[in-house]
C-alpha cells in the first residue's frame, strides 16, 4: 500500500478522456485477450506492484490450477502514471482484460468508459468472506467494481516502552481521551521530548490519519449515498479538537517530521522525540533498525468505539472479448482463495483480505516470525477504506489542507471542516 499526494485535476481530466473512451471502438491487436486471433482462454493483466518474477510465478500457478488458461502479466514501472496508461489503453481499445490497481477510486473513474465489467454476483462468496470494510469499499453507486487483493496496509498506534516505564505509566492508551493526558505526562519540550506525533502539513497521509478519529467518534467521510460530505460534523470536530489540543499543550512537535516525501513522521519516533504514533506495519523495520523498543497496540477507542484506516489494492476485470473475460473472471477467482490470498500478503508484506488467510500456511510463518503482526490483522476488523467515488482526490485534498489550517492556528477545527466540506461537495457535484 501507498499512501501518496495524489492530486484531483488528474482525476478531472481521467473523466473527461473517459467520457471519450466511451464512444470509442473495439480492442485491437495489441491486446492478448482481444478478439483478434488470441487463444481461447489467454488475457493479459496489467500490474504496478508486482515484480516480473512475481508476475511469473503467479502466471505459471494459474496456469497450473485453471488448464486451458493463460495469464500473461506485465507489469508497468511507474505507478504514478497507471491510471493515464489506462485512460490511454481504453480510449484505444488496447486494454487489458484484468487490472490491478492500488487505488479503488479509480474504478469509478474507469466504469466511465463502459469498458468495466461489474462483478455483481459473480464473486459472491469471495466478497463476503472480505472484512466488511474492505468489502464495503468495493461497491459504487449499487455496482461492485473490483475484488480486493491481499497485501493490506493499515495502521495503529506505535509507543516507546523505554520512555512509559520512566514515566511510570503501566501500557499504552485505550482511548483518544487517555491518549491526551497520557501524551502530556510524556513530554518535556524543554528537552525535545513529546508525547505523541500530529503530522503537519498538506499530504494524502493527513487524510488517511486522521479518518480513524473521525470514525471513533461516530462520524462518516461520506453521507449513506455518497453524494455530500460528511465531515463537518461534532464527531469530525471532536476528532480534530483533539490533535489541536495536543499540539496547543505542547504535547506534540509542533515541526514536520516529514522525510523523502514521506509524511508519516517516522524519524521522530524512531529517535525517541515522540514517545507514540500512528503509524503501518511498514514503518517496523525502520524502528526496529533503530533500536527502538517499542509496542503496538489497537488504535485508540472514541465514543463509537475504535476504527482504522485500510489501504487495498483491488482487481477489475474489462471488456475484451468472451474467452479473456471467463478467464479473467477465473484469475480473480484464483486470486482470491485463502491460499493465494495468504501468498499475495505474505510476499508483499502486508496483511490478509480475508481473515481466513490468516490460517494458511505463509502466513502462520509471517506471523510467528513477527509479534506485530496480529495486532494489525486484528485492526481490519474495524478499518475502512477511502471512499470510492471519482472525487476522493480532491475531497481529500480539500480536507488535508483546511486540517493543516486548523493545526497551524489559522483557523478552528469548526471553520476548517466547513471549509473542506464546501470544497468537497463542490468536487462530488462536478466529479461524482
Amino acid at each position: 500500500m501507498k499512501i501518496g499526494k495524489r492530486l484531483a485535476a488528474g482525476v478531472a481530466a481521467a473523466g473527461l478522456a473517459l467520457a471519450a473512451a466511451a464512444c470509442g471502438g473495439s480492442p485491437q491487436a495489441g491486446n492478448a485477450g482481444s478478439a483478434s486471433g488470441a487463444a481461447a482462454g489467454t488475457f493479459t493483466y496489467w500490474t504496478s506492484s508486482w515484480q516480473p518474477d512475481q508476475i511469473a510465478e503467479v502466471d505459471a500457478a494459474f496456469a497450473k490450477a485453471n488448464p486451458g488458461m493463460t495469464a500473461k502479466g506485465q507489469y508497468i514501472a511507474s505507478s504514478d502514471q497507471y491510471l493515464p496508461k489506462v485512460i490511454a489503453a481504453l480510449k484505444n481499445g488496447t486494454q487489458p482484460t484484468v487490472l490491478l490497481t492500488q487505488n479503488p477510486s479509480d474504478l469509478p473513474v474507469i466504469a466511465q468508459s463502459g469498458k468495466l465489467v461489474p462483478l455483481d454476483g459473480k464473486l459472491t462468496a469471495e466478497t463476503d468472506a472480505l472484512y466488511p470494510g474492505i468489502k464495503e469499499s468495493l461497491f459504487y453507486q449499487g455496482h461492485q467494481l473490483g475484488m480486493a487483493l491481499a497485501g493490506v496496509g493499515d495502521i495503529v498506534l506505535f509507543y516507546d516502552k523505554k520512555a512509559f516505564a520512566a514515566a511510570g505509566i503501566a501500557g499504552p492508551p485505550k482511548t483518544w481521551t487517555e491518549l491526551a493526558e497520557t501524551a502530556r505526562k510524556l513530554s518535556n519540550p524543554g528537552k525535545n521530548k513529546y508525547g505523541f506525533y500530529v503530522p503537519l502539513g498538506e499530504a494524502e497521509w493527513i487524510t488517511f490519519a486522521w479518518a480513524p478519529m473521525l470514525h471513533a467518534e461516530g462520524g462518516s467521510f461520506l453521507n449513506a449515498d455518497g453524494t455530500a460530505t460528511a465531515f463537518n460534523s461534532p464527531a469530525g470536530v471532536k476528532a480534530l479538537t483533539t490533535w489541536v489540543d495536543l499540539l496547543r499543550a505542547k504535547a506534540a512537535p509542533a515541526t514536520s517530521y516529514a522525510q523523502a516525501g514521506s509524511f508519516d513522521g517516522a524519524p521522530a519516533f524512531a529517535a525517541g522525540t515522540v514517545a507514540m504514533i500512528v503509524n503501518g506495519q511498514w514503518a517496523v523495520p525502520t524502528f526496529q533498525k533503530a533500536g527502538v523498543d517499542f509496542g503496538v497496540a489497537p488504535m485508540p477507542a472514541g465514543a463509537a468505539g475504535t476504527a482504522t484506516s485500510l489501504g487495498i489494492g483491488v482487481a477489475a476485470l474489462l471488456k475484451t472479448d468472451p474467452a479473456a473475460e471467463k478467464a479473467g473472471l477465473a484469475f480473480l477467482k484464483f486470486l482470491s482463495t485463502p491460499e493465494r490470498g495468504a501468498y499475495l500478503a505474505a510476499k508483499s508484506g502486508g496483511l490478509p483480505s480475508d481473515p481466513a488467510q490468516l490460517e494458511q500456511p505463509a502466513l502462520k510463518e509471517k506471523i510467528a516470525a513477527d509479534p506485530t503482526y496480529e495486532v494489525f490483522a486484528e485492526a481490519e476488523k474495524t478499518g475502512k477504506v477511502r471512499p470510492i467515488t471519482p472525487a476522493y482526490n480532491a475531497i481529500s485534498q480539500a480536507l488535508w489542507t483546511e486540517i493543516n489550517a486548523a493545526l497551524k492556528g489559522r483557523k478552528t477545527p469548526q471553520e476548517a471542516l466547513a471549509a473542506a466540506a464546501r470544497e468537497g461537495d463542490a468536487a462530488l457535484k462536478k466529479i461524482g
